[in-house]
């Protein structure tokens, strides 16, 4: 299965993330809450598909490697 998803940080405190996401990136219409300290996330409108979790860790990865919370970005798998 391949997917595509673009992302984008809308805002971000001292313990969550939130990014928007979606196919394409003028229609990142899916939200994302995501805890710093655990790396885990909860999609606003609880539906964890296969494009939820590839964001998640795409971003988490990308966190990982630079040490800030990615701006935006795009995920590919």
């Amino acid at each position: 299965m391949a997917i595509l998803v673009y992302y984008r940080k809308l805002s971000e405190d001292a313990s969550t993330v939130r990014y928007a996401f979606g196919g394409h990136p003028a229609e990142t219409d899916r939200v994302m809450t995501l805890d710093k300290a655990s790396c885990e996330a909860d999609p606003d409108d609880g539906r964890r598909t296969f494009g939820f979790h590839a964001t998640v860790r795409g971003i988490a990865r990308t966190h990982h490697t630079s040490g800030t919370w990615p701006e935006h970005g795009m995920v590919a798998h």
